[in-house]
């Protein structure tokens, strides 16, 4: 079987499983939070194992991610029919960087202990800390309505990727499209022409869907407004990109991991959602408190 077949045959599984676990209820949408960034805190943890020599911090660093992202979950309430217990975050923060912090100083020579921390740290405060925030995209209850704001950046996220990877693609060559690197030290295949015209493209989806989407949030979402959410969804997805294909390019790997067969693993998947869905989310809630 070739490696499209698989990758067609392992899209047509897992998407609708995926599609189920958010439609489905509360439990099975934090389930899958935690299994994506648990498995992407694994991944990051093994690159950065591959660089700096200390203990391995594979488990380490999903256990903290899934920590930080359960805190978001009990700290603003609304899942489960639990109420919020603010409190929560900031003990788990400082007991995971104590953690850290400890076996640093215990376990890693002087010579890369710095370096070794801030990288290994930053799975769980990026994948768990920051990119736990897209939790709260995710309404409760059961139906995909609750979760229409969540799956808008999904798909933004893959109308985005799509079109830069095509128009990039098949425009290459061809009059003045495709010979301008975007960004050439971190992804040489990536060029200017294909990341704008993925950008207005995602400008438009998102604001033709836009005020549905949010609906949830108390947001009237008028036309420039939506027009400005794509554009930050974009921007900040494509970011996103960058930063893992970097980590990856640093560390030497190819692929983050396997456990998307045919696709790789987590960070190269979800590599734009873990910086845009966050993003989006704090906007919301910056506008929701001025309506």
């Amino acid at each position: 079987m070739n490696n499209l077949a698989v990758r067609l045959l392992f899209a047509a599984v897992a998407i609708p499983a995926a599609l189920f676990c958010v439609w489905f209820c509360d439990f099975s949408r934090i389930l899958l939070m935690c299994f994506l960034g648990g498995v992407g805190a694994w991944e990051w943890a093994r690159m950065a194992g591959k660089m700096y020599k200390g203990p391995d911090m594979r488990y380490l660093s999903l256990a903290s991610t899934v920590a930080l992202m359960l805190a978001w979950v009990f700290s603003r309430g609304g899942f489960f029919g639990y109420a919020a217990v603010p409190a929560i975050m900031g003990p788990t923060v400082v007991i995971i960087l104590g953690i850290y912090v400890a076996i640093a100083f215990a376990k890693v020579d002087i010579s890369n202990l710095f370096p070794w921390l801030v990288m290994h740290l930053g799975a769980p405060l990026y994948l768990g800390l920051w990119g736990g925030v897209s939790i709260l995209l995710l309404g409760s209850g059961q139906g995909f309505e609750h979760c229409y704001a969540f799956l808008l950046v999904l798909l933004s996220m893959w109308v985005c990727d799509s079109v830069a990877y095509f128009f990039g693609k098949f425009a290459a060559g061809k009059g003045p499209f495709g010979r301008h690197a975007f960004a050439p030290s971190i992804s040489p295949k990536k060029t200017w022409e294909g990341s704008i015209a993925g950008t207005i493209t995602t400008v438009a989806f998102v604001a033709f869907a836009a005020p549905m989407a949010f609906a949830n949030f108390g947001v009237q979402v008028t036309l420039p407004l939506g027009a400005g959410l794509g554009l930050l969804i974009a921007v900040a997805g494509q970011a996103g990109d960058l930063l893992m294909s970097a980590l990856k390019r640093w560390s030497g790997t190819k692929d983050s991991g396997k456990i998307f067969v045919g696709h790789g693993g987590v960070l190269d998947r979800f590599d734009s959602f873990f910086l845009a869905a966050p993003t989006l989310y704090l906007v919301l809630e910056f506008f929701q408190k001025l309506s």
